[in-house]
């Protein structure tokens, strides 16, 4: 079956009216999360799931048993999910969304290197900038992108680094830096996770821009005591697991 024109134009309308009906029977019935058996979807970058996530899941198996969490990787391109109902909540940095959405800051992280252990241009969590700038490099990124904050700021400097591969997510190149020499760069938040498959982390030897990360949603779900529930449980456990 293939819906009408007419369909897809009342889909948000209609989805919104069936969620209101879900919430007024959920509140008839019982407050209570732990009674609720639901799916979240939360929308989060491959690296975000495998930091946070399982935390969050160990978390709802304790306190909220009734739920099972399904984690979606963004696409390269961006579509309304949050919008339209496909996914719950987002978590990362959040870009530009419909002015409904709303958008809840939860800490800054920062950018950070990452090698496989013994890179010989590595000297314990530094690297001098003429190393840096020498080496060959990975690059992370949805969209294949070369290029990005870290070549601003060495730009700016008149320098220039060679990036000489791409891949699609932060998860995906910590296993390709552990089996070559390129440099690649990760957020400080999977430092944890890089160390653990047997990378060393360092400090970049230029300054960028600050990693905001957020947590959003359709306000329909405000009132929602699951969502809810997600919302403050994914805040803490992001909280708790940033870098020092």
């Amino acid at each position: 079956m293939v819906p009408t024109p007419h369909a897809l134009a009342i889909q948000a309308e209609v989805r919104e009216l069936v969620d209101r009906v879900q919430r007024l029977f959920s509140a008839a019935h019982s407050t209570d999360v732990r009674s609720v058996t639901r799916d979240l979807t939360v929308l989060a970058h491959y690296a975000m799931a495998a930091v946070f996530g399982p935390a969050l899941v160990e978390r709802a198996a304790a306190e909220e048993p009734g739920i099972t969490l399904r984690f979606l990787n963004e696409g390269h391109t961006d579509t309304p999910m949050l919008w339209d109902g496909h996914a719950d909540l987002e978590m990362g940095i959040i870009g530009d969304r419909a002015p409904e959405i709303h958008i809840a800051q939860v800490y800054e992280d920062r950018m950070i290197g990452a090698a496989r252990l013994g890179h010989p241009l590595v000297r314990g969590n530094r690297i001098r900038l003429e190393d840096y700038v020498s080496a060959r490099h990975l690059a992370a990124s949805r969209r294949g992108r070369l290029t990005g904050p870290i070549d601003d700021a060495l730009a700016r400097q008149g320098l220039r680094r060679e990036v000489t591969a791409s891949v699609a997510g932060i998860t995906g190149s910590l296993f390709f830096l552990r089996n070559s020499d390129l440099l690649g760069n990760i957020p400080a938040c999977a430092g944890p996770m890089a160390e653990q498959l047997g990378l060393t982390t360092f400090e970049l030897p230029v300054e960028t821009p600050p990693l905001p990360y957020a947590l959003a949603w359709h306000p329909r779900n405000d009132a929602d005591p699951a969502h809810r529930w997600l919302r403050d449980a994914l805040r803490e456990i992001m909280l708790d697991a940033r870098p020092r």
